[in-house]
C-alpha cells in the first residue's frame, strides 16, 4: 500500500471536474443515546456507478437515463438512512438532491467534494483540493435529523490505481429519529485493478477499514450504536482462500453483514449473470463478463462500552428487475454494476 499523494499528476479528462462541498474541522461532540425498547434504523447502501461527466460521456455510461431509475429504486425501498458511492457526476448529485428532497430532507454533501467549509462538522485524513484529485463519491441521505456530520479521507490508496487520484473515504453522520440518536458510517473501500496485484489492494483496504476504526473511535467513544455499510471491495468468495472477510471484519473491529451469510439468497451484489449493466462494464473495466461476488456490506462497530443493535440482521440484496422479468432473462432495469443491499437495525 501507499500513501495517496495530494497533487498527483493525473492527466485524465476527468480532472477537469469542478470539486463540490466544503468542511471546517471542529471538536467532536457525541451525545449519548439510550434506545428505548422497539428502536429501529433502516439502512439502504449502493455503489450508483455514476461516473464523472468526461467519463459519462467518453464511456456512453449514460448518466442522464440511469440517474432517474436509481431516483425511483431509492424512493420504492424507502429506508431511513441512504449511503451512495460511485456518486461522481455532478449532474447526477444535483438531480437525485432534488428529486429526492421530499423524502429525504437531509443529507451530507459527497465527501472529498472540498476540503474546507461546506457543512461538514469536521473533517480527517488526507483530504486533497489539487485539480487533478476529484471527489470521493460517497453521500449519506437521511429521512431524520442528521446533528453532525463527519468526513475521513483515507491517507491510504494504492499508487498506479484510479483510486489514488480520487478523495475516496467515509462519511459518519449522527441521526436523530424520534429522539434516539445513532451513528451511520458509510464508504467506498480501494477497488482492484486487473494490472495490480489483489494483495496490494487488498492491504490497501485493510489500512483503509483501520483508519475507520481509529476515526469513527474517536468521534463516538461508547456514546452510542455505529452502524456501517457501503462498497468495500472485499470479495466474499473470491477472496476466502485470503480470509479476506475475517480480516476485514478484524481491522474494522465490527460485525459485516452480507447476502453470503443467508443461504435463500442467490443474487450477488456484483452479479454480471444477470445484470445488463453489470455485462456492459464489463467490457470498459475489463472485468469478466460473468462476475459475480458479495462486495457489499452493512453492519456494525464494536468499541468498549459502546450499545450495538440487538443482532446482526439479514442483509438482503434488493432486486427490482423490468417488468415482466423472469429467471434466466437479464435485468435490463439495472442501472449500475451493483445492487443494493439493506437491512433494519433493531436498536433496543
Amino acid at each position: 500500500m501507499t500513501l495517496r499523494r495530494t497533487a498527483a499528476a493525473f492527466c485524465s479528462a476527468a480532472a477537469t471536474i469542478t470539486l463540490l462541498g466544503g468542511i471546517v474541522p471542529q471538536s467532536a461532540t457525541a451525545a449519548p443515546a439510550a434506545a428505548p425498547a422497539g428502536s429501529t434504523l433502516s439502512v439502504f447502501a449502493w455503489n450508483v456507478d455514476l461516473g464523472t461527466a468526461v467519463v459519462d460521456w467518453s464511456q456512453n455510461e449514460k448518466a442522464s437515463t440511469r440517474t432517474p431509475v436509481i431516483e425511483s429504486i431509492v424512493r420504492q425501498h424507502s429506508a431511513d438512512v441512504v449511503i451512495l458511492d460511485e456518486l461522481f457526476n455532478n449532474s447526477s448529485i444535483s438531480d437525485i438532491n432534488s428529486k429526492l428532497a421530499d423524502l429525504y430532507p437531509y443529507r451530507t454533501p459527497v465527501v472529498g467534494g472540498t476540503c474546507s467549509g461546506g457543512g461538514w462538522t469536521g473533517t480527517s485524513g488526507n483530504c486533497s483540493s489539487s485539480p487533478f484529485v476529484i471527489n470521493g463519491g460517497t453521500m449519506i441521505l437521511s429521512k431524520y435529523p442528521i446533528t453532525a456530520q463527519y468526513q475521513h479521507v483515507f491517507s491510504n490508496s494504492t499508487s498506479g490505481t484510479w483510486d489514488y487520484h480520487a478523495d475516496k473515504g467515509a462519511a459518519l453522520v449522527q441521526v436523530d429519529k424520534g429522539g434516539v440518536k445513532s451513528w451511520v458510517a458509510g464508504t467506498h473501500l480501494q477497488a482492484d485493478e486487473s494490472d495490480t496485484s489483489t494483495d496490494t489492494t487488498q492491504a490497501t483496504r485493510l489500512a483503509q477499514l483501520g483508519e475507520i476504526n481509529s476515526w469513527v473511535n474517536g468521534i463516538v467513544g461508547s456514546s452510542a450504536p455505529v452502524l456501517f455499510g457501503g462498497d468495500l471491495n472485499v470479495e466474499y468468495y473470491h477472496g476466502q482462500s485470503r480470509g479476506d472477510y475475517a480480516n476485514a471484519q478484524a481491522a474494522v473491529g465490527g460485525v459485516l453483514g452480507s447476502p453470503a451469510l443467508d443461504p435463500s439468497q442467490s443474487l450477488t451484489t456484483m452479479d454480471c449473470t444477470v445484470s445488463a449493466w453489470c455485462q456492459y462494464m464489463s467490457g470498459i473495466e475489463s472485468f469478466p463478463v460473468d462476475y459475480r461476488d458479495d462486495l457489499d456490506y452493512l453492519g456494525y462497530l464494536n468499541a468498549p462500552g459502546r450499545p450495538t443493535p440487538l443482532a446482526l440482521p439479514t442483509v438482503r440484496t434488493d432486486f427490482d428487475p423490468q417488468a415482466g422479468w423472469t429467471a434466466g432473462q437479464l435485468d435490463t432495469n439495472s442501472p449500475s454494476d451493483h445492487y443494493p443491499v439493506e437491512a433494519t437495525f433493531q436498536l433496543g
